[in-house]
């Protein structure tokens, strides 16, 4: 009996401890401000328009449309995560997914313009990669030296173009 309780305690605490070392509210990256449990969304009625508890200063209640990845839109104004997206517009705007959206001029990740990005010509991939008629981007930020005319996506992470092999928008040496 003794025997059993000997390996039974070590196995209890090594149980316990990556529960412990999760955080107060069970994710591996617990901050104070962790609300993993819930996405937050915006909400809209006659008072005006709020985005996680806050009121979005400048948007208008009519016509107001949420367009998902934190994205929303009004009839003069593009919004991110409730902040206003500076010369955006909201006529053209579209989200194209994994944080990227486009306007008939720009291209935005997470709500910030890609300095250099073709509207025109750009496309979203997979697993946070993008690409335009010049340039390949991974969450918003261009790959330098990877070409866009072969660039390809493969799982989990890895692309390639003609000559190199990406993970996660690192060049695999």
């Amino acid at each position: 009996m003794k025997r059993f309780f000997a390996l039974l305690i070590p196995v209890m605490l090594l149980a316990v401890v990556p529960v412990a070392a999760q955080g107060r509210c069970g994710c591996r990256d617990c901050r104070d401000d962790c609300r993993h449990y819930r996405v937050p969304q915006y909400y809209v009625n006659d008072n005006g328009v709020f985005f996680d508890g806050r009121r979005v200063e400048g948007a208008s209640p009519s016509g107001f449309v949420a367009l998902g990845d934190g994205y929303a839109k009004d009839a003069w104004a593009v919004y991110y995560f409730g902040n206003k997206i500076n010369f955006a517009s909201a006529e053209s705007f579209q989200v194209s997914g994994y944080g990227y959206a486009r306007d008939s001029w720009n291209v935005y990740y997470n709500g910030v313009k890609i300095n250099g990005a073709s509207a025109d010509s750009f496309r979203v991939l997979n697993d946070g990669y993008a690409k335009d008629a010049w340039n390949v981007y991974f969450d918003g930020v261009k790959i330098n030296g990877a070409m866009a005319d072969s660039f390809s996506c493969g799982p989990d992470g890895y692309a390639h173009d003609t000559w190199n092999t990406y993970y996660y928008g690192r060049k695999i040496k």
